[in-house]
C-alpha cells in the first residue's frame, strides 16, 4: 500500500513525520529518515494487527427523477387544450371498446 506523508521540521535536529487517514499516523525522529522510517514501523505494526474490509454503507435517497419536470406546464398557454385532447381521446377509445 502506498500513502502520502507530511515529512516537518520541528527544530534543529527534530523532524515529524504524519500520515493523514484512513490509517492517523506520526512519529518524530532526529532526522528525515529517522521520522519516516519510525513511522513505517508504526504503520506496519498496526496494519498487522488489523485487517481491511470494504462495506456499504446506505447513502441518502436517490432523487425522485422526475422533480425536475415538475410545474413546467404551469400557466402554459396550451396546457387546457393539451388536457382536453388526452380526455377526448380516451373517450374515443373507451367508445371504441364498446365499454362507453
Amino acid at each position: 500500500m502506498r500513502t502520502a506523508i507530511l515529512v516537518e521540521k520541528l527544530g534543529d535536529k527534530r523532524y515529524r513525520a504524519s500520515t493523514a487517514h484512513p490509517i492517523p499516523l506520526e512519529s518524530k525522529g532526529r532526522s528525515r529518515e529517522e521520522a519516516v522510517k519510525r513511522l513505517c514501523t508504526m504503520a506496519r505494526k498496526r496494519l498487522a494487527a488489523g485487517q481491511w474490509r470494504q462495506v456499504s454503507l446506505p447513502g441518502p435517497p436517490d432523487a425522485n427523477p422526475w422533480i425536475a419536470f415538475a410545474g413546467i406546464w404551469k400557466d402554459h398557454p396550451d396546457t387546457d387544450d393539451f388536457l382536453k385532447n388526452i380526455a377526448d381521446y380516451r373517450r374515443s377509445m373507451d367508445s371504441a371498446d364498446g365499454s362507453a
